[in-house]
């Protein structure tokens, strides 16, 4: 990577709205995501912050703006092609293929990433496909139920599955919405190890309301509500921010409990 790629943002939105009929809600964002960084982005429900994500990953058009990735316009690009260039997004609804098996799951989101080359569909390389599956399942710990059907695993594991599957298209942005919902206190330390390993490799942009894991992941942190972003900073900064207090999180005593 040369010099005034490392400088480029990986990310960065550029005035970036949308409006459903009457509603407005994104409005006006501008977002910059440096590479190797993870990133939250917390606000109210209804601040607009699935919205934005879906803006970036390309399931919704913007109404007004612009969006780049790596220094490319990729605004009118849909999802499937910023999931090619890079952009993943996991969804807040666990969204896995329920009578495939763990590892047929995975080995789905290979395939969609390795059927880009041309010679991957004159000569399928069974080998190299089973390798990539277990190299996923192990990152996220689940290669001992690998050939369980995915609808069978608890919850928590489904998360994990999900973030295995994406982690096999090898993001350079990684999108986690909501990733600790529903997770027990074991299943969310897991998580939080989990980012970490994550972001030595990509960037991770990571939704999520329990402040705790907020704190412990990111490095700097976005704030929005009613569709606008109000604060933008390093996690004590914005602890300490009195907007962010009264929009979001509420008493000071009450972000550390």
């Amino acid at each position: 990577m040369g010099p005034l790629a490392a400088l480029t943002p990986l990310l960065e939105t550029r005035g970036i709205g949308k409006r459903f009929g009457g509603l407005e809600a994104v409005t006006g964002v501008d977002l910059r995501l440096a590479r190797g960084e993870v990133r939250a982005l917390i606000g109210p429900n209804g601040a607009g912050k699935t919205t934005l994500v879906g803006l970036i990953s390309g399931r919704l058009a913007p109404t007004t703006g612009r969006v780049l990735f790596a220094g490319r316009d990729v605004t009118r690009l849909g999802a499937a092609d910023r999931v090619r260039l890079g952009i993943v997004y996991t969804f807040q609804i666990t969204s896995i293929y329920r009578r495939l098996t763990v590892a047929d799951n995975v080995a789905v989101a290979v395939q969609r990433r390795r059927l880009r080359r041309l010679a991957d569909w004159l000569a399928p390389d069974a080998r190299g496909l089973a390798r990539e599956v277990e190299a996923a399942l192990g990152v996220v710990g689940l290669a001992g139920v690998a050939a369980e059907p995915a609808g069978a695993l608890p919850y928590g594991h489904q998360r994990l599955l999900e973030i295995a599957m994406a982690l096999a298209l090898q993001p350079a942005l990684l999108i986690l919405d909501e990733p600790t919902q529903g997770l027990a206190a074991a299943e969310i330390d897991a998580l939080c190890r989990l980012v970490r390993d994550v972001a030595a490799g990509a960037t991770v942009l990571l939704i999520e309301h329990n402040m705790a894991v907020v704190l412990e992941l990111a490095g700097r942190i976005t704030v929005m509500d009613r569709g606008r972003i109000i604060a933008e900073g390093p996690p004590r900064e914005i602890e300490a921010n009195p907007e962010v207090q009264r929009a979001y999180l509420g008493q000071p005593s009450a972000t550390s409990s």
